[in-house]
């Protein structure tokens, strides 16, 4: 199994890199290589470090420009943009969203070809305003435009409708106020096609591990008093569902003194096997993963269920919901929602019974990067419909 995962990541990597030079990074889409190439050569860190910001000159004339580079942890350059807030404000914020403009400001101030640039955005959905109003071409690259506003931002807002638009407003000097208006979309966002997308998650899940420091954490807080009585002596606390009832994130309990404890017991199976996928039990299975990608390719790797439950953290939220419980063997369908984009990675997951309370070793094949507006025929085309999955009711 080590030797597919290895060659997995090869070919990942080599896939994405072909068109580099060899003195360059590594990264994972076309566009932010272009991006990279766009840069005068004075700028362009080559070899892996801390993230950092370069002070650039040479794109605009008399201006510098401050350039972020982020890897990720395997030493591929994961981001580029321009530096518009104080250190630590992009934390404060949404970092995935803080990104977003970043690349995207830095791509209008260097590309070559602006207004193409510009058409792409409109046919995408990304509109940026000034005031309120469009700007004109020339905004954009004169020195008492776009450069000089991004000198003398003060603040960021972020205004979300989940999973459908954002707002981001930019405030700037002299009651200046830079909008970008912009659909939810994994691959806007990114700026990677599911490909690539696909690629990535792949390369990156492979060979993840969670920090040491890093905490096993409940999909959510549940006081005593949101506790709900399930059944005989059980107890539920009650999550959302995600598009039908049987699909949920509800938790199991069984009270023990004055504690409640987590439901992980023969007597109660499918419980617990909902506990398994949600919660954070003290087993540590052996996750062997199938990933359906684009192109009819398949990626073959494993990792523990801790590495696993954790890289969908963050930014996901996590629902689950039972299938089937045939003799000694359990599946279900789990969702990991993408709550920065409303896309979605489906994993179908299969344990047998003995697997389950021992620790033992789950099979999932993952299907990443759908976007949710897909989903009509996994779940049926609208709720009077008759589901195309049968998920036991517990």
């Amino acid at each position: 199994m080590k030797n597919k995962k290895v060659i997995l990541i090869l070919f990942v990597f080599l896939a994405l890199t072909t068109s580099a030079a060899e003195d360059q990074p590594a990264f994972y889409s076309h566009s932010l290589q272009k991006l990279y190439n766009d840069l005068p050569a004075a700028c362009r860190v080559e070899k892996p470090v801390a993230d950092t910001v370069v002070s650039c000159t040479g794109i605009l004339p008399d201006i510098v420009l401050p350039v972020t580079y982020c890897w990720d942890d395997y030493g591929i350059l994961a981001h580029i943009g321009y530096r518009f807030l104080s250190a630590g404000m992009d934390t404060i914020l949404n970092p995935a969203i803080v990104k977003f403009i970043e690349r995207e400001l830095l791509t209008l101030l260097v590309t070559d070809n602006l207004e193409q640039k510009l058409i792409d955005n409109h046919d995408n959905g990304l509109t940026l305003l000034l005031n309120g109003i469009t700007p004109q071409r020339g905004f954009y690259r004169s020195k008492t435009g776009l450069p000089l506003l991004l000198q003398h931002v003060s603040g960021m807002n972020i205004l979300y409708e989940a999973g459908k638009k954002y707002q981001v407003d930019l405030i700037c000097g002299q009651n200046q106020m830079l909008s970008f208006h912009f659909v939810a979309d994994a691959e806007l966002l990114s700026d990677m096609d599911k490909d690539e997308r696909d690629k990535r998650l792949a390369a990156q899940l492979s060979h993840y591990h969670a920090k040491p420091q890093t905490s096993l954490q409940h999909i959510r807080a549940c006081n005593e008093s949101e506790m709900q009585v399930y059944k005989d002596s059980a107890f539920v606390c009650k999550g959302s569902m995600f598009i039908i009832p049987q699909i949920n994130n509800d938790v199991y309990y069984k009270k023990k003194g004055n504690a409640f404890q987590l439901v992980f017991s023969r007597n109660w199976i499918a419980e617990t096997f909902s506990n398994v996928m949600l919660a954070p039990v003290e087993r540590n299975y052996t996750v062997q993963i199938t990933q359906r990608m684009y192109g009819g390719e398949q990626g073959r790797y494993e990792l523990n269920s801790f590495d696993f439950f954790n890289y969908f953290s963050g930014s996901y939220e996590r629902y689950f919901g039972i299938e089937s419980v045939e003799k000694d063997i359990l599946t279900g369908t789990l969702i990991f929602a993408d709550k920065n984009t409303g896309s979605i990675d489906i994993a179908f997951v299969s344990i047998s019974l003995w697997d389950l309370f021992n620790g033992g070793t789950m099979k999932i094949q993952l299907n990443a990067n759908i976007p949710q507006h897909n989903l009509e025929t996994i779940f049926g085309r609208n709720k009077k419909e008759k589901s195309d999955y049968q998920f036991i009711n517990q």
